[in-house]
């Protein structure tokens, strides 16, 4: 087999793998629905970590959510608030959640702090 052809099937294969695990995501069963909603809604900016080390927010210390650094609000609350509304210009809101996922998603965030109240 020449090597354009086997390199050709290896990404096939890992082309194939992560699509499937993509479309795994949702089914994990073992992911709360706050975790879901996060990665779902909050992730491409936040990071999956909440550490907010993404090419479109790295260096902003308040796209850090594992830190104290809050600028919003850090009680849940204040976190609803903000997924609800948003921040103009640097966070858009998320009305299409209802009550519950939004204090599904807030819970989650505030554990990403590791000081969930």
């Amino acid at each position: 087999m020449s090597p354009s052809r086997r390199a050709a099937i290896l990404l096939i294969v890992f082309l194939g793998a992560a699509a499937v695990l993509a479309a795994c995501d949702p089914l994990a069963s073992r992911r709360s629905p706050g975790e879901r909603l996060y990665r779902e809604h909050c992730a491409k900016c936040h990071g999956i970590d909440g550490s907010g080390n993404t090419p479109a927010y790295m260096g902003n210390p308040y796209a850090d959510l594992t830190d104290s650094n809050w600028k919003y609000g850090d009680n849940q609350g204040a976190i609803a608030s903000t997924i609800e509304k948003g921040i103009f210009g640097q966070m858009p809101p998320f009305p299409q959640l209802s009550d519950e996922e939004v204090d599904d998603l807030a819970r989650y965030v505030l554990g990403l702090r590791g000081t969930a109240r």
